[in-house]
């Protein structure tokens, strides 16, 4: 590790609020399987492994915010909002928050395809963050960021409408005006370990006025959906 990434991971530290032991883990967490490849080096450790462990512990320190500030409530409720808080989206939106993104290390060849810019992989790379602070730190270290980060969104309002359909939202406001419903293509689906990612597009007469990635197919719609929702909203069309 050179003495400027280790600068790096040490100003990540500061922001994750955890001072690692073993710096390499939290390295690793920022490695996508292309630096590797590239390198020629099978069995240089690359971030794939730590995404699920992270997934998993955000998803149990999501539920438990949930439970505690509502123990009685309605299990679909929960569900919903804990979708919401695990979807691609909002992950890629806390690792840019932390700086993550552009502490990756993805091959040359991944970045000139623009590999780098895909919010699915920051998402992932949080996911593995947070893995790390879990192996290096155990729950305590994991949960102290996760609910640092997520306690101003338990409450927050769906960007969809309405009761987070973006969809549904923007169908209506076609219908409204007058125009034929979208239609939905999903382009891509990327095969890792434990999930695929799909990469989706929002057509209104034939033409593509949102793009949209996510964990599932209607994750992947629903984020189209919202950026065809927008784009209506600022222009007629």
């Amino acid at each position: 590790m050179t003495p400027e990434r280790e600068a790096e991971l040490r100003a990540l530290e500061e922001r994750l609020g955890h001072r690692f032991r073993d710096l390499a883990l939290l390295d690793r967490a920022l490695t996508h399987t292309s630096h590797t490849n590239e390198a020629l080096q099978d069995a240089a450790p690359h971030n794939e492994a730590l995404e699920f462990l992270g997934d998993a512990v955000i998803g149990l320190v999501v539920a438990e915010m949930l439970h505690e500030r509502d123990p009685d409530g309605r299990e679909g409720v929960k569900s919903s909002v804990r979708g919401r808080l695990v979807a691609a989206r909002t992950q890629a939106e806390c690792a840019e928050a932390l700086g993550i993104p552009l502490l990756i290390n993805i091959g040359r060849g991944a970045r000139k395809y623009g590999v780098h810019t895909n919010k699915t992989l920051w998402a992932d790379a949080y996911e593995a963050v947070i893995a790390a602070l879990y192996l290096d730190g155990g729950l305590p270290a994991a949960s102290q960021l996760l609910r640092r980060e997520f306690a101003g969104r338990l409450d927050a309002p769906s960007p969809f409408d309405p009761g987070g359909d973006a969809k549904t939202a923007l169908q209506q406001l076609l219908h409204k005006r007058g125009k034929v419903e979208p239609t939905y293509l999903v382009v891509s689906a990327e095969q890792s370990p434990h999930r695929t990612h799909f990469r989706a597009q929002c057509l209104i007469e034939g033409a593509i006025v949102g793009e949209g990635e996510g964990y599932s197919k209607k994750e992947a719609q629903q984020e189209a959906a919202r950026r065809a929702l927008d784009a209506v909203r600022s222009r007629t069309i």
